[in-house]
């Protein structure tokens, strides 16, 4: 004998079928209706994203200046602002620069 067969022992045997219960007949769910349709902003992009590829050569040769100096530099460490005198003016050129072209 098994030590399952005899924790059910106790257990009345189940016979298909025999059921006094009335099977519960469950509760209509209730169903989620939309009152009002949302309202959704047009998902199409009206203005250009700055990026490298559209900035202006100006932007992109004084982003290029201050990134090859502060490469090269071992008096320039970018993470802390820390700059040389000719990282320092590199970078405020950089700052200054307008990315995109003014209207």
């Amino acid at each position: 004998m098994s030590l399952l067969s005899g924790l059910l022992d106790h257990m009345p045997p189940i016979i298909a079928g025999t059921a006094t219960e009335k099977p519960r007949l469950s509760a209509p769910r209730p169903s989620l209706a939309l009152v009002s349709p949302a309202e959704r902003r047009p998902q199409v992009v009206t203005q250009t994203h700055a990026s490298a590829a559209t900035a202006t050569i100006e932007w992109r040769l004084a982003r290029d200046a201050y990134l090859n100096h502060i490469m090269a530099c071992r008096s320039c460490y970018a993470p802390t602002a820390r700059y040389c005198s000719v990282g320092a003016g590199l970078r405020a050129s950089y700052d200054r620069t307008p990315m995109e072209t003014q209207p």
